[in-house]
């Protein structure tokens, strides 16, 4: 039906078989992004339960979706020396706020980061209620459905091996 002569048709041909090629490369390039992520999701998983963490079991909520995060940000892996750092939030309820550490390595004292954060007076606090000395850090455990108070001088991978 076509002439291999009718050369518009064989410049279409080769324009589409082009653009085949590249599309099949990208998908290629994607499939192998995807399996890496994979692999450094796994690595994560991993260095989780090695550390005897249990994390919380709820489908509608992506540890690796940095958007679904408030902290923007993820638990990461220093692949080095197998530690890991974990976005945390810390709530105020009295107050109605909240404070976002979006990288807080697994060996910090619950008390170090306090200090760190509470440096100078937080402008909410008026009355000068949050001091090192006054502050109590709890823990939700979702078992149980209570909140149980954590001893400052805990890390942070001792107070997420906590149960519930």
């Amino acid at each position: 039906m076509f002439s291999n002569n009718d050369d518009k048709l064989i410049e279409i041909r080769d324009r589409a078989a082009k653009l085949q090629k590249e599309k099949e490369r990208d998908d290629r390039k994607q499939q192998g992004l995807d399996r890496k992520q994979r692999n450094e999701q796994q690595k994560v998983l991993n260095a989780v339960k090695k550390h005897n963490i249990r994390l919380q079991e709820d489908p509608s909520f992506d540890i690796f979706n940095i958007s679904s995060n408030p902290a923007g940000s993820c638990i990461q892996l220093n692949e080095e020396n197998q530690t890991l750092t974990f976005p945390v939030v810390f709530l105020y309820p009295e107050y109605g706020q909240t404070d976002y550490i979006k990288e807080f390595h697994q060996n910090t004292k619950l008390i170090d980061q306090l200090a760190e954060m509470f440096q100078s007076r937080a402008p909410w606090d008026e009355e000068g209620k949050y001091t090192l000395d006054q502050m109590s850090i709890y823990y939700e455990d979702r078992d149980k459905h209570q909140l149980k108070i954590v001893p400052s001088d805990k890390t942070l991978l001792e107070t997420l091996q906590l149960p519930g």
